[in-house]
């Protein structure tokens, strides 16, 4: 939600990193807010923020650490319900068109 660490980090720097994480690679995908936090309908405090990218950088092992990778796969548990009052709202909030000029 808006009032989440994570929201309020993004809000006062208006930058953030996210991370797509792979066996063999590591991408960090450097964004920038363009707008936001901007509200979602409902009870939850749930917002979303309008990024724009400005760099992708990819990380490969390098050949000095050989076969060394990630072994197994980032997980959360439990796995929210998605029927869940707030997962509702969030997948509601997902499939509105959100873009503005």
């Amino acid at each position: 939600g808006v009032e989440s660490r994570s929201a309020q980090n993004l809000a006062e720097r208006r930058a953030g990193t996210l991370l797509l994480i792979e066996p063999d690679t590591t991408v960090y995908v450097k964004l920038r807010a363009v707008d936001g936090p901007l509200p979602v309908d409902g009870e939850h405090g749930l917002g979303y923020f309008l990024l724009e990218v400005q760099e992708v950088l990819e990380d490969a092992a390098a050949d000095w650490e050989g076969s060394m990778r990630i072994t197994g796969a980032i997980r959360y548990a439990p796995p929210p319900a998605l029927d869940a009052p707030w997962a509702r709202a969030t997948l509601a909030a997902l499939a509105t068109p959100r873009a503005r000029a």
